[in-house]
């Protein structure tokens, strides 16, 4: 499987605009539609919408528990998985946890982190 499913990229848009409630209904509409390997790679990316979802909240210690189960979902796939920058995402989520470690406010995680995200790898767009 080359190709993102429709659905993930809606989710990656919805994402990419803040909607990450959306965006998180979206993964997990391919998580459970794919049957494949490829879908906890979508687990992963549902966890991470959840996670800024929980931040919007003002929940950090709920979102760090999202990135965590991100984290260990993407343990399995290698640094470029359908065309995306999975390194990238792995050393965000690292990040997003040391920050929610070290205090920072919700929304200022958000704005400093939200665009961040190289999503795809280099040739690759959604």
């Amino acid at each position: 499987m080359n190709e993102l499913p429709a659905n993930v990229k809606q989710g990656l848009r919805a994402f990419k605009q803040g909607e990450y409630f959306s965006a998180h209904e979206f993964f997990e509409d391919a998580w459970r539609e794919t049957p494949d390997s490829s879908r906890e790679f979508f687990r992963s990316l549902l966890q991470i919408s959840g996670g800024f979802y929980r931040l919007t909240e003002d929940r950090p210690r709920a979102a760090k528990k999202f990135f965590h189960r991100a984290l260990h979902w993407l343990q399995f796939f290698s640094n470029n998985h359908m065309g995306m920058d999975v390194e990238n995402i792995r050393s965000l989520l690292t990040q997003l946890i040391d920050d929610i470690d070290a205090g920072q406010p919700s929304k200022d995680i958000i704005k400093q982190h939200a665009d961040q995200i190289a999503w795809e790898s280099q040739g690759h767009s959604t």
